[in-house]
């Protein structure tokens, strides 16, 4: 594990719920704004109960990414003053711009609409679409968009509110949808190896827990669809790209993927079992769901 405690300081990373500060790695860079590369420490959240190893499925998340062919944040974990977290590589670009997702929605009035607040289940996640596809940009990210909705069912990631993905303004006018970051609220970040042993033992349990799965789809601060419901209407809007997505994800390299798990030195030997098994058994919920049937 590196040891990056001798890095510059360069400031403290915009609001989260994780601590962020900012980094500079020493090897000097001309062609950055500082003369160096920039970086993001996060460290994973402390509860009063519980565990969280968020730093790790940060991790785990951005490999599975890559293994589908998406756009992924780059991390390693590292080690500062002798606390462990994730150091993520600043994507935004040198004398460029960047927009969160909820400040771009924001500026229409559906997103605090009573209709949106009060919306459930299919027509809460159509109404969103709806939303989102008014962008002018919308036909650009919609491809990665819709990929990063099914990557989010398959790692079961609980955060992907709207402030969780950007689009990213360079300074000859080009923009493009952001690399997918912020994945560590997924994959059980906070079971402990009890909690893990008892989802790998009990199968009823075990399903109850994937068939209940809940996503913000980039598009809620405040709510959570089904996953299965969000499929349903993906499938149905966007049959090219939900298309793409579903291919990669029916063929996904678990050879490699098993192989990664099995080298992670971070992992307990329970967390190396459930990593392997919730992402297979989350493929095939989400094959059956894009075929339109219940169970597996």
């Amino acid at each position: 594990m590196r040891d990056v405690s001798g890095w510059g300081f360069y400031g403290y990373g915009v609001d989260s719920t994780l601590e962020k500060i900012e980094l500079l790695a020493p090897e000097r860079m001309p062609s950055e704004s500082e003369g160096h590369r920039r970086y993001i420490l996060k460290y994973p959240r402390n509860f009063e109960v519980g565990v969280s190893w968020e730093d790790i499925t940060e991790l785990i998340a951005s490999q599975i990414g890559k293994l589908l062919k998406l756009k992924m944040m780059d991390v390693e974990i590292v080690q500062r003053e002798g606390k462990r977290g994730a150091l993520l590589k600043n994507f935004v670009p040198y004398r460029g711009q960047f927009l969160e997702g909820g400040s771009i929605l924001s500026s229409f009035e559906e997103y605090e609409s009573t209709r949106l607040l009060e919306s459930k289940n299919e027509e809460l996640i159509n109404f969103a679409f709806d939303m989102i596809e008014k962008l002018e940009f919308w036909n650009a990210i919609k491809k990665e968009f819709i990929a990063m909705n099914f990557f989010d069912v398959l790692i079961g990631n609980q955060d992907r509110h709207p402030f969780n993905w950007m689009m990213l303004y360079y300074e000859d006018g080009k923009k493009s949808f952001s690399p997918i970051y912020d994945n560590g609220a997924s994959l059980g970040f906070r079971f402990d190896d009890e909690k893990l042993k008892m989802y790998l033992s009990n199968e009823v349990q075990l399903h109850k827990y994937i068939r209940n799965t809940k996503v913000k789809a980039g598009l809620f601060e405040h709510k959570q669809v089904k996953a299965k419901d969000l499929i349903n209407v993906l499938k149905n809007r966007y049959i090219e790209e939900s298309g793409i997505i579903i291919n990669y994800i029916e063929n996904f390299n678990f050879d490699a993927y098993g192989g990664y798990i099995d080298r992670n030195v971070f992992l307990t030997e329970k967390q190396k079992e459930w990593l392997k098994l919730i992402i297979s058994i989350r493929q095939q919920y989400i094959l059956k769901w894009y075929e339109g049937e219940d169970k597996i």
